[in-house]
């Protein structure tokens, strides 16, 4: 017999229409409840499985503020450093001397949101080390003023600078710093960066403005435009397996789970008064919701989802192949839906 979790998530594909999804519920004692349905492609009759990786998007994010901050507890760097100060350069413009990598976590530094066309165009195929490019980028940001800082304005670029911040302070890569101080540590080693071989990932049909609609064909792997450059790494390119994933929200359901300490994951997770607030890679719950914090990533081939109840007792993944807007709704949606299970 099908479990609830199972149900719910075959009626999800089936009124989505979506390829696969994956799911599942975990409890603060580590217990994980999974489910996965549907295909590695649309139309296909591979079916995916608990072993597979799905793409996470900007679910990373909480992630990279977790590099920082174990950082900050080892007394590598403190979260009122101004960008400038781990960012250092002649350029910078000075307005940014008032902007603290604590700002910029929290989308509220005047960081642009994202590259602009020619950057985004040149990174796919920069031949040059990737920590040359994210400091060009980087230096390149601050030579120009900060915009509105104070107000909450989303930015993936704004992770690209604290990523580069990262690297300046521990001196190799975001990508070998975050395994060595955060996915080896929490035993999570099926993660990878960029698009995963399979499940493959799905674009909607048709781009209207930022608005992604009808059920696009999979996307080739090993294409550039499978994913965001690798520049942007910081801000959401990693792939996972969901039980690996589960590993990173039990940090934020024990109090740090003896990898943070419990001053800090309440600062990651907290977000203050500020209208429209954003956390360190969470978000809110609706008001009145079964929902505390919540996170969720696209980078338009892929969806994943990622919600913590609301005395931090439980926790609802999703994750789909399909990169049409509306799933990111729907799959939160679904996922306050798992927590009530």
């Amino acid at each position: 017999m099908a479990s609830p979790l199972s149900k719910l998530i075959e009626d999800f594909k089936e009124r989505l229409g979506v390829p696969a999804v994956g799911a599942g519920l975990l409890a603060d004692g580590g217990s994980l409840t999974a489910a996965f349905v549907g295909s590695t492609s649309r139309n296909g009759h591979t079916a995916v499985h608990e072993h597979d990786r799905w793409h996470i998007g900007s679910c990373l994010k909480s992630m990279t503020a977790a590099l920082y901050a174990r950082l900050v507890e080892r007394g590598d760097a403190s979260w009122e450093m101004p960008i400038t100060e781990l960012l250092p350069d002649p350029t910078n413009h000075p307005g940014w001397k008032a902007v603290s990598i604590d700002h910029v976590l929290l989308h509220t530094g005047g960081v642009p949101p994202n590259l602009d066309r020619r950057q985004m165009q040149r990174a796919w195929t920069d031949p040059a080390p990737i920590r040359d490019q994210r400091l060009r980028i980087a230096l390149s940001t601050l030579q120009r003023p900060p915009t509105n800082p104070g107000a909450v304005r989303y930015s993936n670029l704004g992770y690209l600078l604290v990523g580069a911040a990262i690297e300046h302070l521990c001196g190799s890569s975001f990508e070998e710093a975050l395994l060595e101080h955060l996915l080896l540590p929490l035993d999570m080693r099926s993660g990878g960066w960029g698009a995963p071989a399979r499940p493959l990932g799905h674009p909607g049909r048709l781009a209207l403005a930022s608005v992604h609609v009808g059920r696009g064909r999979p996307v080739d792997p090993t294409d550039l435009r499978a994913d965001n450059p690798p520049v942007m790494s910081p801000a959401g390119r990693l792939h996972i397996e969901l039980a690996d994933w589960a590993k990173f929200q039990l940090v934020f359901l024990n109090d740090g789970a003896d990898f943070l300490q419990p001053a800090t994951v309440n600062r990651l997770v907290s977000v203050g008064s500020r209208k429209n607030a954003f956390a360190m890679g969470w978000a809110p719950g609706p008001a009145g919701s079964n929902v505390s914090v919540g996170q969720q990533g696209s980078n338009t081939m892929w969806v994943a989802t990622a919600l913590l109840n609301n005395d931090y007792s439980r926790a609802a993944m999703v994750v789909c192949n399909d990169g049409r807007t509306r799933l990111i709704p729907t799959t939160g949606q679904l996922a306050m839906a798992i927590l009530d299970l």
